[in-house]
């Protein structure tokens, strides 16, 4: 009996010992993507500032801890997505009105042009008259037409300048707007690249 109990006690402290053998489990160290009980809550570490809630950047919404640069980093990448997103359509809102600009400009360029080529050639008729011309009083009169005639080429002349201009801006305008969807896409996707990189889990 003696030796039974003997037996008995020598296995109860040998388990003993390998109880107090196993340490306790320690907690996860704070990092990105480490679970986390309590919104709101903010830890600091050698790593810096870390702050407890759902990741901006998943639809998850399990707790994690995130570092405040992360947080700034996510947040700005998801809002630069709604900014694109809008500034998008902005951007398609206006090319149909750019269309329409650069047509109304394109008439008038075609009707002013139509009345340089009539000035023109009213011109032309002035000169041969006014060269041709027996009195003075016919002199004076052909040559105010001439310089009449002169000065609206003149005007016609810069009035197409114009026009072009302004169709060399519309069409600039044109295609800006239909480059934007493709400038957003990449900023978009390089602020969403950086906050992911930020964001890595264990960092």
């Amino acid at each position: 009996m003696l030796r039974k109990i003997s037996s008995l006690s020598v296995a109860l402290v040998v388990a003993a010992g390998v109880m107090v053998a196993v340490p306790a489990q320690a907690a996860p160290a704070i990092t990105n993507g480490v679970a986390c009980k309590k919104a709101g809550a903010t830890s600091k570490t050698s790593l810096g500032t870390y702050k407890c809630g759902t990741n901006p950047l998943s639809t998850s919404k399990k707790l994690v801890w995130l570092s405040t640069d992360c947080i700034a980093a996510a947040t700005g990448a998801v809002k630069a997505a709604a900014t694109a997103k809008l500034t998008l359509a902005k951007f398609q809102e206006q090319i149909p009105v750019i269309e329409a600009g650069i047509a109304n400009e394109a008439a008038n360029k075609i009707e002013i042009q139509a009345k340089l080529d009539d000035a023109t050639k009213r011109l032309e008729g002035a000169k041969v008259k006014a060269a041709g011309a027996t009195t003075d009083a016919a002199k004076r009169t052909y040559n105010s037409a001439v310089a009449s005639w002169t000065s609206a080429i003149r005007a016609y002349g810069s009035k197409i300048r114009s026009i072009e201009t302004d169709i060399k801006r519309l069409e600039a305008a044109k295609l800006a707007a239909q480059n934007k969807p493709a400038e957003l896409a990449i900023n978009v996707a390089d602020s969403r690249d950086t906050a992911k990189l930020i964001c890595t889990t264990g960092l």
